[in-house]
């Protein structure tokens, strides 16, 4: 009985120990796949946070730089085709002044024929003919009329040499007399001697019906009384046609009209061009909301003659852009398209109050930024699969040394577990630590396994982000050293302005204040004064054609010159020519093709006789016994467009008490939060609010009316005024 009862006993122990450590085995075991199951949920949370963050952060990156890399686009591509337009109307302008300088003086020039549409079957290419009108051929031609024509005939020399800046192009340049006949050059891409008519039947319905004065361009040169320019229309032979007129005049009055039209085949081409990617649409859209070019031929953006108004398109996000476009803002946009997501990116072409737009699809926008999320999906997809992979192989492994190790797992299970979680927990912490901003965080870990390997991209990773960190600070000194440059450009240009005169220089005979205030932190804007000697003080006021430094240094450089050749001349007599010369240097370095408009006279102080000449600026204000009329509007042509061209000066004499009021359009074109300007009639009123007025005086209460108008709205345009009261003095 005893040695069974200690066998007995044994068994018990036996049984025992060996139920204490396979229970031991298998509690750790559970343990250890419970803290593993949590681990790989941790981590795989937070794996999908950065996913969700990197991709947001990639996907808006990459949004705010399209945006503004289209704003840069479409601006350049409008501003490219508003040029060319802006062009045709200045040659038109020159050809409505030389055409009216003619017809003043016919007697100066001798007779001419020119090849008569009624007389020669065919007309080539590029050779000036004339046209009777069917009234003026079935009344005939009478004597006095005849003279007037042959003598007319003569401005075929302007017209020939601005025809060789249009040789690629389908174009007429024409002269309508509204005594009926019709004097142009037709120029037809295409092999020398080509002609002008499309078929012989188009020739015949030309001379039946075709009267200048009953087409719209006509009429509406007439109406205007100025350069202005068509919609677009059909032309006599078939093609769709945009026409700059002009009126032009003789010794009666208005005589008729000068005009330069054309196909749009050439602008239609730009546009095609201009379209971005496989999705990109351009189009043009005018100020009546109509589509009138477009890269696309079919859909709501497609091109007609006679198309519907955008404006009140049934998509909002598509009307709310084409009001913004015909109103001549400048934006990028979202915006939905026949059923499809755009981003549309639209600028001004002043010239003809278009808007040039361009569309591109959302879908290829945010492509990149797609790739991207996808890439590091992928990537953490890939991570999540080793991650699991190395859990399931911890516990098969485990589960196969169950047998062998049962009497070792009391004291075995707690290292084995340790050692199977401690590289995954010094990664846990260390992508704790790198999320915390730690990017000097490196990740130690030398398993040999996969574990390793995600800690190697994770290491990666930071050093990326560091590059990218490192180069976005770069980018904000950069900026920061643009921003600096900027201040001091702008003292300088403050330190190239005249200092002012003082009370002695003026010796009680006039006042003379001036103000200039940039739109940015320099600007286009110039005034000066000076005196040629004792008796003479010379004074400018102009405007470049752009704002920032590229304007300011075009401006110094005008400055210069205007100033050299004024004192260079010291007539008052001779000012026009100064002004010439000066037209002509600024041309010969006018590589950025900029204009300037100029105000420039000179005052004799013993007599107030006063010589200027206006060069495309804004006209002045003589303010008189309370009464402020503006002085007539500029003849001469803005600086620095065309060299060869002849200015005029004129003269007006001032009396004790009179003041004249110079300015910029930054001071009309003046906005208030509604967009709606200052204008020139509130400046007229502000100016005649008072019958006694010093110079400082005029400057102060204009200012103040502009500021009060404008109140919290940015300002939009450089500022400058300058006030000169003759025969009196501002002590304040």
């Amino acid at each position: 009985m005893a040695d069974y009862s200690r066998a007995s006993i044994r068994r018990q122990v036996f049984f025992l120990v060996l139920a204490c450590g396979l229970g031991t085995f298998l509690a750790a075991l559970m343990l250890f796949w419970y803290s593993m199951h949590g681990l790989q949920e941790v981590l795989e949370a937070e794996g999908r946070g950065m996913e969700e963050v990197v991709a947001d952060s990639v996907g808006n990156l990459a949004g705010k730089r399209t945006r503004a890399w289209l704003k840069n686009s479409v601006e350049n591509e409008a501003a490219h085709m508003d040029w060319e337009l802006y062009i045709n109307g200045c040659d038109v302008q020159m050809l409505a002044d030389s055409m009216t300088m003619m017809m003043k003086s016919l007697d100066k020039y001798g007779m001419r024929q020119l090849i008569n549409t009624r007389e020669v079957e065919d007309i080539a290419s590029g050779t000036p003919y004339i046209h009777y009108s069917p009234q003026l051929a079935a009344e005939g031609v009478g004597e006095e009329l005849a003279a007037e024509i042959g003598r007319a005939a003569n401005f075929v020399d302007v017209l020939l040499p601005m025809g060789d800046s249009y040789l690629d192009y389908r174009t007429d340049i024409f002269v309508a007399s509204r005594k009926g006949y019709f004097i142009g050059v037709d120029l037809i891409p295409g092999e020398p001697g080509t002609s002008i008519y499309p078929s012989m039947e188009d020739r015949k319905a030309f001379l039946e019906s075709y009267d200048a004065r009953q087409r719209p361009w006509y009429q509406l040169a007439q109406a205007e009384g100025k350069l202005a320019h068509t919609d677009v229309y059909l032309g006599e032979d078939g093609t769709l046609d945009l026409s700059f007129v002009a009126p032009y005049y003789d010794e009666d009055g208005f005589a008729g009209v000068v005009g330069i039209g054309g196909s749009i085949e050439d602008l239609q081409r730009q546009v095609s061009k201009a379209s971005i990617g496989s999705t990109g649409i351009s189009f043009c859209l005018d100020g009546n909301g109509q589509v009138v070019l477009s890269s696309v031929e079919e859909g709501v953006l497609a091109p007609r003659l006679h198309g519907t108004d955008l404006r009140n398109n049934p998509e909002p996000t598509l009307a709310e852009a084409a009001r913004r476009m015909a109103a001549g803002e400048s934006d990028v946009v979202k915006v939905l398209v026949d059923g499809k997501e755009y981003y549309l990116a639209f600028a001004p072409m002043k010239s003809v109050g278009w808007s040039f737009g361009n569309l591109v699809g959302q879908n290829e926008v945010m492509a990149p930024a797609q790739e991207v999320a996808l890439l590091v999906h992928e990537k953490m997809k890939y991570f999540y699969e080793i991650l699991g992979q190395t859990f399931a192989a911890g516990v098969g492994k485990a589960l196969l040394l169950l047998l062998p190790l049962a009497l070792a797992a009391f004291f075995t299970s707690g290292a084995l577990a340790d050692r199977l979680i401690s590289p995954i927990r010094a990664l846990t912490k260390g992508v704790q630590e790198i999320a915390e901003g730690n990017l000097d965080k490196k990740l130690e870990i030398h398993t040999g396994n996969e574990v390793e390997e995600l800690a190697s991209c994770f290491n990666e990773m930071t050093e990326d982000l560091k590059d990218h960190i490192q180069k976005l600070s770069q980018a904000a000194a950069k900026e920061e050293r643009a921003r600096t440059e900027l201040e001091v450009a702008a003292r300088i240009q403050a330190g190239l302005l005249p200092v002012p005169l003082k009370p002695e220089a003026q010796a009680g005979r006039f006042d003379l204040r001036a103000f200039m205030q940039p739109a940015k932190e320099v600007g286009g804007d110039l005034y000066d004064f000076y005196f040629l000697d004792e008796d003479l003080l010379a004074i400018t006021v102009a405007d470049v054609s752009d704002k920032g430094v590229p304007a300011a240094l075009f401006m110094v450089m005008a400055k210069t010159l205007l100033k050299d050749q004024v004192l260079l001349w010291r007539e008052e007599k001779d000012l026009a020519g100064a002004v010439a010369k000066a037209n002509d240097a600024l041309v010969q370095s006018n590589t950025a093709f900029m204009f300037v408009t100029t105000f420039i006279g000179i005052l004799h102080l013993p007599t107030g006789k006063f010589t200027y000449v206006n060069a495309g600026h804004n006209p002045p204000l003589l303010c008189r016994r309370g009464k402020a009329e503006y002085l007539p509007k500029a003849k001469n042509p803005v600086l620095g467009v065309r060299d060869g061209m002849d200015f005029v000066a004129d003269t007006l004499t001032m009396q004790p008490g009179d003041s004249l009021f110079l300015y910029t359009d930054g001071v009309t074109e003046a906005m208030d939060a509604e967009r709606g300007f200052f204008g020139e009639q509130r400046l007229q009123e502000t100016l005649s609010a008072k019958s006694v007025q010093g110079a400082g005086e005029q400057l102060e209460m204009v200012l103040e009316a502009v500021s009060s108008f404008v109140g919290e709205a940015s300002q939009s345009d450089d500022i400058t005024m300058m006030a000169l009261a003759y025969g009196t003095t501002n002590e304040h």
